[in-house]
């Protein structure tokens, strides 16, 4: 088998081996509601369609849908995506009701960037994001938001009867610990300093021109020679 032939082969076992995964690591949600044509949201993004759809190429793990459809409560719920398969789900709406409770209480919209973010009324936990809480008692609410990863949001609003409040919260992401390390500073080496004996001759000094003075012992013999000399004469 010649090198092309060998690329040829190696080309198209990849492909096969390849292709494969492309194609089912993706699958669809069919989503249908009675009433149609509520609005489709998914992970918290609008999806622009609206029932009956199918929403392709989904990847594949849990997905958070939301419908929406004015007059009726949002409907949400986790569906579960898996690989070349289409998922379903299929809803009948709750209408809203007019009644004078609902007219005396208020509600609670609650949104949050990212979504899916757990929601907790004065402690109650109330669902995930997107929500809307109906028929709540005029007064203060304190909502606290969580989500993994990111840190928890909190805040309170105000309901008024037959109003509802829009709340939106831009969750911050949790900054993770770092530990400060401190760099010794590196050790101070004490250098030794050695003395060595010099083995260089210091030259002897050069006569000088002052002679050393005679020691007075010799001159005493000289002056005897001299007298006697003088005694030898007169005679």
């Amino acid at each position: 088998m010649n090198s092309k032939m060998y690329h040829w082969v190696v080309t198209i076992i990849t492909l096969v081996l390849v292709i494969p995964s492309i194609t089912t690591a993706f699958g669809n949600i069919s989503i249908i509601s009675v009433p149609s044509g509520a609005t489709i949201i998914m992970d918290g993004q609008s999806t622009g369609a609206t029932t009956p759809s199918t929403i392709e190429s989904m990847s594949s793990g849990s997905h958070y849908v939301t419908l929406r459809l004015s007059g009726y409560q949002d409907y949400a719920k986790n569906v579960v995506v898996t690989d070349n398969a289409t998922s379903t789900v299929s809803v009948t709406l709750t209408a809203l009701q007019t009644t004078t409770q609902q007219i005396t209480n208020g509600s609670i919209r609650i949104d949050s960037d990212p979504s899916n973010a757990a929601i907790f009324l004065n402690t109650e936990h109330q669902g995930r994001t997107p929500l809307t809480v109906y028929n709540l008692t005029p007064g203060t609410y304190r909502i606290l938001i969580q989500k993994t990863g990111y840190q928890d949001w909190s805040d309170r609003f105000s309901v008024s009867a037959g109003l509802q409040t829009d709340v939106y919260a831009t969750l911050d992401a949790e900054i993770p610990e770092t530990t400060v390390m401190t760099t010794a500073p590196p050790p101070t080496t004490a250098k030794a300093t050695t003395f060595r004996t010099s083995t260089v001759k210091v030259p002897t000094p050069w006569p000088g021109g002052s002679p050393t003075p005679s020691s007075p012992m010799s001159v005493v013999p000289i002056i005897g020679a001299i007298g006697l000399g003088l005694l030898v004469l007169k005679k």
